[in-house]
């Protein structure tokens, strides 16, 4: 009987944190910085708290892309482009998940961003304004590889990405945090689509939390998607500095 009420409470809890995590995280990144945590803490190995995140947070990408492209949020040709280069990424990240020193690609990646953000400091009109001038084609070529960078990260860890996609689409392609929030969704699919392949394959996901936790953060997503407008560019920008400058200090300590 404790058996039983330990593990429904365990679902209860998945469900609520995906909710919770996903609707912030859906416009501004991050959801896994508290869900990845949460799985530790209900009793999922670290490798089993990734890969079942990951199976998560595709519900969070589908149900996401489809509100932010009901209100035109999505430029789906950059999104494809990008996805294709994050799609290849994540089928390497996620076979490198057991052997890549994990502790030393964050703090490269917390250095990264803490210089990242300065640009938005300096700059306090990106992400805000639309970008009027049209993409070059060496643009297209370096988000490529960034972004195929970002899928190998994403493919074995993910703690951030969405948050790391919109640096990358708001400073290289001058969207608006609203736009990098829906164009987005496609390589945070497609990267969770392949990583989740390849740990089903390896058999590292908890199917009941896991299904648990697609169903909340699908709700989030699209609660979060939903109201954006509401919100606005000026208040994701501020959300989303918190969430980077939280995420930032975790990968350092």
């Amino acid at each position: 009987m404790y058996l039983n009420l330990m593990g429904i409470f365990s679902l209860i809890i998945a469900f609520f944190i995906g909710l919770v995590g996903s609707s912030f995280g859906t416009l501004v990144g991050g959801a896994g910085l508290i869900i990845t945590p949460t799985l530790i803490f209900l009793g999922l190995p670290p490798q089993f708290a990734v890969a079942t995140n990951r199976f998560g947070g595709t519900g969070l990408a589908i149900f996401g892309l489809y509100e932010f492209n009901r209100k035109k949020l999505v430029n789906r040709k950059l999104g494809l482009i990008l996805g294709i280069a994050a799609l290849v990424g994540s089928f390497i990240g996620a076979h490198l998940m057991l052997q890549v020193d994990e502790k030393l690609l964050k703090h490269i990646i917390a250095v990264i961003t803490i210089l990242v953000l300065m640009i938005f400091f300096i700059k306090p009109q990106v992400g805000v304004e639309m970008r009027k001038t049209p993409i070059k084609s060496y643009e297209y070529i370096a988000g490529f590889f960034i972004a195929f960078l970002l899928g190998i990260y994403g493919g074995f860890y993910g703690a951030g990405l969405g948050a790391f996609y919109s640096y990358l689409l708001i400073l290289l392609f001058g969207q608006t945090f609203m736009e990098s929030a829906g164009t987005r969704k496609i390589m945070t699919l497609l990267v969770a689509v392949v990583a989740t392949f390849t740990f089903i394959v390896e058999g590292v996901i908890d199917y009941p939390i896991g299904i648990s936790l697609f169903l909340g953060m699908s709700l989030g997503s699209y609660i979060g998607a939903h109201y954006s407008d509401k919100i606005g560019n000026v208040w994701i920008k501020r959300l989303f500095f918190i969430i980077v400058i939280i995420m930032a200090i975790k990968l350092l300590v």
